[in-house]
């Protein structure tokens, strides 16, 4: 692993003493973050994510200049290619925090502290099939609608995400479809979804809760180009008793396809070639 703190590449055997006990980031989940998938020496669709800092950063009233973001990734990408060669690949977290501070909720007037993580891959790590999840799941819990200024934003506070994550372990479930407060369709615990319903694809409304992923965006964006017939609208819990095919999508996998469908112990399997067929179609290949 590579870390690297407002421009300062962090020894290994100093990871553990980077933050303070008193950082914000730490205390109150005081800041934001994006994590990006890393090859050919660049950051896959880096643009998308300066989008989502564009909009956390005011959003969350962070003092981070859009500037300094892609100053320090650069100096952070030469140092991944001379550490671990032109061919590296893997995963990239980018995290913004407000940094130190003193006791108390009131935000300190001072420079954000920038954050790039690098998590390479084996070599033999890559392969030519698209990823599958045996069970999926469906949770009862119903994702918060958060205040109207924090509506996609992917702050630090991922509590949530932990508690669903767990339940979902427990269960055996390699993902579950996440619902708001109405039983509307929100999103994956830590993806974006794809359902398939009468003959065309359909992605969640998030007005009101989720996040609007990178790869959802860039997938949507080939939608409308290759003219894939789809919405985005609200979409009842009731409706997947007629689902046909879902997929999953996050920066890190442009398409993870369900194999089965678990509601209330009744398992319900899924056609993964109308996943796979529209994988080719969205000429999907380079973003895997």
């Amino acid at each position: 692993m590579l870390i690297q703190k407002n421009t300062q590449i962090i020894p290994d055997n100093a990871h553990q003493h980077i933050v303070s006990i008193e950082d914000r980031g730490f205390l109150y989940g005081d800041g934001c973050f994006s994590t990006a998938q890393y090859g050919r020496s660049e950051i896959q669709l880096w643009q998308g994510h300066l989008a989502r800092f564009e909009k956390a950063i005011p959003a969350l009233c962070l003092n981070c200049d859009m500037n300094r973001i892609n100053t320090d990734k650069e100096k952070f990408l030469n140092q991944i290619s001379a550490q671990y060669g032109e061919n590296a690949h893997g995963t990239i977290k980018i995290l913004i925090s407000r940094g130190q501070g003193q006791r108390g909720y009131a935000p300190p007037d001072q420079a954000a502290d920038l954050y790039f993580y690098f998590y390479p891959k084996s070599e033999n790590s890559n392969s030519s099939e698209i990823p599958s999840l045996e069970k999926v799941g469906l949770m009862d819990q119903a994702l918060s609608t958060p205040m109207q200024q924090l509506r996609g934003i992917k702050s630090l506070n991922r509590l949530e995400q932990v508690l669903l994550k767990h339940h979902a372990d427990q269960q055996t479930w390699q993902e579950a479809l996440c619902f708001d407060q109405n039983d509307h369709l929100v999103e994956g615990i830590s993806s974006n979804c794809f359902v398939y319903l009468d003959g065309q694809w359909h992605t969640p409304d998030l007005a009101l809760a989720g996040i609007d992923g990178v790869m959802r965006q860039e997938l949507l964006s080939r939608m409308q180009h290759f003219q894939i017939a789809h919405q985005i609208r609200k979409i009842k819990r009731s409706e997947l008793a007629s689902v046909q095919a879902i997929f999953f999508c996050n920066s890190l996998h442009a398409m993870r396809i369900a194999q089965t469908l678990i509601d209330e112990n009744a398992e319900q399997r899924l056609d993964q070639n109308i996943c796979q067929t529209v994988f080719q179609q969205l000429q999907l290949s380079d973003l895997s």
